[in-house]
């Protein structure tokens, strides 16, 4: 679509009465002054916290660890995942700030990081 058609489009709006703007060059400014406020960094780290949850495996990893904390070990055993692509799954939900990990000997126990997971849900909720 053309600028003139967005133009042409947004005057519509405005015009019908259901949108406060009188001008569509003044709403066009508000609505730019709107997108300068967004926080481009913070809408680049939420973009990657939910692309590291669209993955079903991952979404079934955090149904486990709402449970308990469990190490890669049980969780490849309850999901018939293999070493490293648990591993990837685990490391990748880490990298974002979902999990948690501590090692204990040789094992590594994962648990969710649960600020994030609480500031996740409010955010997406309001």
């Amino acid at each position: 679509m053309s600028r003139v058609a967005y133009e042409a489009r947004l005057g519509r709006l405005l015009g019908s009465g259901l949108c406060n703007g009188r001008s569509s060059e003044k709403h066009i400014r508000e609505l730019r002054k709107l997108v300068e406020k967004i926080d481009e960094a913070d809408v680049k780290r939420r973009s990657y916290v939910l692309k590291a949850l669209a993955d079903p495996t991952r979404i079934k990893i955090l149904h486990l660890l709402k449970e308990r904390s469990m190490c890669t070990c049980e969780i490849m055993m309850a999901l018939g995942l293999t070493e490293p692509n648990a591993s990837h799954h685990l490391n990748l939900l880490e990298r974002n700030g979902i999990l948690t990990s501590e090692k204990v000997g040789r094992w590594v126990f994962y648990k969710l990081h649960q600020s994030t997971i609480q500031n996740l849900a409010s955010n997406m909720t309001g």
